[in-house]
C-alpha cells in the first residue's frame, strides 16, 4: 500500500470462518514458485510518450516525487529486455486503475501530492491515462510481457479509493466523494447504498469501502475478474488487514473460480505477528493456485529502518532469521511467501542520510544470496540493481529511466542478480524445497531444501574473510555445485566447502537445468 500518511497501528482480523466455499476441483501444472519477480512502480521506471504527462495541467511536475515523473506502459514495453536480461519472469505493477483528474491537496492544506502511484483510484474499471498511449495500451503491455516470456502481475485495491478531504482549489473538490467502477458510481456522502464504511478505522481521508456489504464484494469481483481475463496472471492485493477475512476468502474463491493457475499475494503490515499472516494463507483449503492466497513476508524483509532482517546485512547476526523461520509451519506452505529486500513504503536498503543507513555492493551480496536461495518467491524493487538509494516516501521512488538502466549494467549488483537467478533457475529445490537448517553462526548460514527426491544445500557467508563450512546429515550421492560447477560425492551425510567474503555455494544433489556457474560478472 502507498500513502505517506498511513497508520502504523494495525487492526486484527476477525476469527477464521471455518466454513470455506466448494470450490472445483483443478489439477494445476503451474507454479509461481518458478518465478522471480521484478516490482516496478510504472510512473518511475521511463517515459516513453511525454505527450501523456501532464494532461490535466497541474499533476506533473518532473523532480517533485510527490507528483507523476512520466512513466508510462509504452516505457515499460520499450524496456521490457532490461528485465529479461537480468533473468526474471514476472514483472510486478503498481495499480494501473484511472487516478484522481489533477493535484490533490488535503482540506488543512498540509499535504498535497498526485496519484501516480495508482493507489487513490478514481474509477476502478479504467486505466489511468498517464500509462496508455497509440499502442501502448493495457492489453498491448499484457501481449508484450508475455511475448518474451514474462509474466504480469497487477496491484490490486478493494479497500479504499482516493481521498475525500480536499481543499476547494481542488479541480475535482465536487467530485470529490465518489468512486467509479462499471459504469456505476457510489458517493461517500451521500451512501444511500450501504458502500462505504463510515465506522472506522479507515487509512487517512481515503474512502473506505463496506466489506459487509455482499454487493461490494460482488462490485470488486466483476472489475477484478475482467482484468484477469483480459490476460494478467497474478494479483498483488493491497491492504489486507483493513478487511474482514471472509471478504478475501469469497474474493479468492471468486478469482480461482474463473480461472486457473491464478497466483495472488496479499499485503499485510506486520513484523512478526505471525498468526495474523498466516491466517490469510489459511482462508480456503488447497494452494494459492487454485484456492487461497499467499502473503508478502514482511518479517523476512530488509526494508530501511524497519525490515527485522536488515541488521542482519548490515553486520548482524544471522540467529534473526531462525526467529523467523521457526513460525513457518503455521503456513499452509512458507515456500509459496514472496520475499523481498525492500519495496516503496519504506526507506531502500540504500538508505540516505538520517533516513535509513547505506549499503555497501557486498551488503547486497549478501541479502540477496540469502532472499534468492531461501524458501519463498524473492521480488526486487526497480532500482536493486544500481543500488538506488533512497529515503521515505517518495524519495524512496525515483525515476530509473534509459540513464538508470545503461549505468546499472556496469553495477555489480546487476551481474550478481543475473546470476542469482540463473542458480534459482536451474535446481527445482531452490524454487519449491522445504527449508531445513544446517548451522547457524552470527555470520554464516546454512540449511537445505528439499522437493521431489532432490536435494540443494546452501552456504552463506557474510563475513569479511573465507569460511570453512561443514554440514552434517544431508542424503549421500553426486553433488554439483552451482556457481563454480564443482562436482563432489558426499558419503556419511557430511559435506565441507569454503565458502569466500560476502559469497555464497549451492550445492545440488538432482537434475541441474542449463549451466549457472558459466555466467560471467557474479561476486
Amino acid at each position: 500500500m502507498t500513502n505517506s500518511r498511513k497508520p502504523e497501528i494495525m487492526v486484527k482480523n476477525a476469527v477464521l470462518c471455518a466454513l470455506f466455499l466448494a470450490l472445483p476441483p483443478a489439477v494445476s501444472g503451474a507454479d509461481f514458485r518458478d518465478e522471480t519477480i521484478y516490482f516496478v512502480m510504472t510512473d518511475r521506471y521511463a517515459d516513453g510518450d511525454p505527450s501523456n504527462n501532464n494532461i490535466y495541467g497541474d499533476e506533473y511536475r518532473p523532480g517533485d516525487l510527490k507528483y507523476y515523473q512520466g512513466g508510462d506502459f509504452r516505457g515499460l514495453m520499450d524496456n521490457l529486455d532490461h528485465i529479461k536480461d537480468m533473468g526474471f519472469t514476472a514483472v510486478w505493477i503498481t495499480p494501473p486503475v484511472m487516478q484522481p483528474p489533477g493535484r490533490y491537496v488535503n482540506g488543512s492544506q498540509t499535504y498535497d501530492a498526485a496519484g501516480y502511484h495508482g493507489y487513490w483510484a478514481w474509477d476502478f474499471s479504467k486505466i489511468d491515462p498517464h500509462l496508455e498511449s497509440k499502442g501502448a495500451a493495457y492489453p498491448d503491455l499484457i501481449k508484450a510481457l508475455h511475448s518474451k516470456g514474462l509474466k504480469l502481475i497487477q496491484d490490486i485495491v478493494a479497500n479504499h479509493g482516493h481521498g475525500g478531504d480536499t481543499h476547494p482549489s481542488v479541480k475535482w473538490h465536487a467530485d470529490r466523494g465518489k468512486a467509479r467502477g462499471l459504469g456505476r458510481e457510489f458517493d461517500y456522502y451521500a451512501d444511500d447504498r450501504n458502500w462505504f464504511n463510515h465506522k472506522g478505522p479507515a487509512i487517512a481521508d481515503l474512502l473506505d469501502f463496506n466489506d459487509e456489504n455482499p454487493e461490494v464484494l460482488k462490485w470488486f469481483t466483476a472489475i477484478y475478474g475482467k482484468y484477469r481475463d483480459m490476460g494478467v496472471d497474478a494479483f498483488r492485493v493491497d491492504t489486507l488487514v483493513w478487511m474482514k477475512n471472509e471478504f478475501w476468502r469469497d474474493f479468492a474463491a471468486a478469482m480461482h473460480a474463473g480461472k486457473k493457475d491464478f497466483f495472488m499475494f496479499g499485503e499485510a503490515w506486520t513484523r512478526d505477528d505471525f498468526v495474523q499472516l498466516a491466517g490469510y494463507t489459511n482462508l480456503s483449503p488447497g494452494g494459492p493456485m487454485n484456492s487461497g492466497m499467499s502473503v508478502v513476508d514482511m518479517p523476512l524483509s530488509s526494508m530501511g529502518t524497519w525490515g527485522p532482517m536488515e541488521k542482519v546485512f548490515k553486520g548482524g547476526d544471522y540467529a534473526q532469521a531462525d526467529e523467523i523461520f521457526k513460525h513457518d509451519a503455521d503456513y499452509r506452505d512458507a515456500t509459496w511467501l514472496v520475499t523481498y529486500l525492500d519495496n516503496h513504503d519504506k526507506p531502500r536498503f540504500n538508505g540516505v542520510e538520517n533516513d535509513g543507513t547505506p549499503a555497501a555492493a557486498e551488503q547486497y551480496f549478501d541479502a540477496l544470496n540469502f532472499y534468492f536461495t531461501a524458501r519463498g518467491i524473492p521480488c526486487v524493487y526497480y532500482g536493486t540493481e544500481l543500488r538506488m538509494p533512497g529515503g521515505s516516501d517518495p524519495d524512496n521512488r525515483r525515476f530509473l529511466g534509459p540513464e538508470g538502466m545503461r549505468k546499472a549494467r556496469t553495477d555489480p549488483v546487476y551481474n550478481h542478480l543475473k546470476m542469482l537467478n540463473a542458480i534459482r533457475r536451474s535446481a527445482a529445490p531452490l524454487r519449491k524445497g522445504a527449508q531445513t537448517r544446517l548451522l547457524a553462526a552470527p555470520q554464516q548460514y546454512a540449511f537445505r531444501r528439499d522437493h521431489g527426491g532432490e536435494t540443494a544445500a546452501v552456504f552463506l557467508n557474510k563475513a569479511e574473510k573465507p569460511a570453512l563450512l561443514k554440514a552434517a546429515g544431508l542424503p549421500d550421492g553426486s553433488y554439483r555445485e552451482l556457481y563454480t560447477g564443482v562436482k563432489l560425492k558426499v558419503k556419511g551425510g557430511a559435506l565441507e566447502t569454503e565458502v569466500p567474503a560476502h559469497g555464497l555455494r549451492v550445492f545440488v544433489k538432482g537434475k541441474v537445468k542449463g549451466s549457472p556457474w558459466k555466467l560471467k560478472g557474479g561476486s
